[in-house]
């Protein structure tokens, strides 16, 4: 299992305004610039399934689970 400092640096590129939190559009904005352009409600779903808190957003503990959950598929 992977340790939150192997997804560190990848969260801290996907949040850019900084705030340790992704938000839907800082994640529809990554997925642009990956080429795989998504719909705003997509990210809502997205961001919906990762936030285990109900916050609305995806901090880098969720963003962690998520990526491990996704690397087993």
């Amino acid at each position: 299992m992977a340790d939150m400092d192997d997804y560190r640096a990848t969260f801290e590129l996907v949040d850019v305004d900084g705030d340790g939190y992704i938000s839907t559009g800082e994640l529809k904005n990554l997925m642009g610039r990956l080429g795989q352009d998504i719909t705003g409600t997509r990210a809502v779903e997205v961001v919906v399934a990762a936030d285990a808190n109900r916050d609305g957003k995806i901090s880098l503990e969720e963003f962690t689970a998520l990526m491990e959950r996704a690397a087993r598929h």
